[in-house]
């Protein structure tokens, strides 16, 4: 799934934003066990929100919870470049992040999704478009190095112990320092 932001005032080259995040059936890289209960929630309120019995026309939701799917995802791990709209006339200067995480998706959501797809005879040909070439995209990869097994977890109350250890042995190699030059100009003045 895919979401493009329009720029109120374009920065730049950049006139988009692209949001992706990956959903699977069968081989997502976090499974449905290992994430917490809201986690869970939060990924089925927003795919029940959708008007997927509405197969003949294009459906209008009211509102879709689609800031609690943001707020849920792992923005720690994912890609970035600039790219291009995935639909003609695939307009350039657009910002991507995609999320690393594959998260689960109940099969009857995806199974609507395609009901969805069969009404345009996109079931056959799909939504997307052909694979690009890298050329210039200056593609970057951001990753948490917390989250090594790129597992969407609630956050760890460990993780300012790393944080405090750092200002603790800057803190300490400072003073270090210090008492070292201290100790040269006395033996200099001498």
């Amino acid at each position: 799934m895919h979401t493009v932001h329009l720029a109120e005032t374009p920065l730049q080259d950049v006139k988009y934003a692209a949001f992706g995040i990956m959903f699977s059936v069968d081989k997502p890289t976090i499974k449905w066990e290992d994430m917490p209960e809201w986690q869970r929630q939060t990924i089925d309120d927003f795919f029940n929100s959708l008007k997927w019995e509405v197969t003949d026309s294009n459906p209008k939701v009211e509102e879709v919870p689609y800031g609690d799917l943001m707020m849920m995802v792992d923005t720690w791990s994912r890609y970035v470049y600039k790219g291009s709209v995935t639909t003609p006339p695939c307009d350039t200067f657009v910002y991507w992040n995609v999320m690393k995480t594959i998260y689960p998706i109940r099969a009857h959501h995806l199974a609507k999704f395609k009901d969805q797809l069969a009404r345009d005879g996109l079931d056959k040909t799909g939504n997307n478009r052909v694979v690009q070439p890298y050329d210039e995209h200056d593609a970057h990869i951001i990753y948490d190095f917390y989250n090594k097994d790129n597992v969407t977890t609630e956050s760890d109350p460990n993780e300012g112990l790393f944080t405090v250890l750092v200002i603790i042995l800057g803190i300490t190699l400072f003073l270090l320092q210090a008492f070292l030059v201290a100790s040269c100009c006395k033996k200099a003045k001498k």
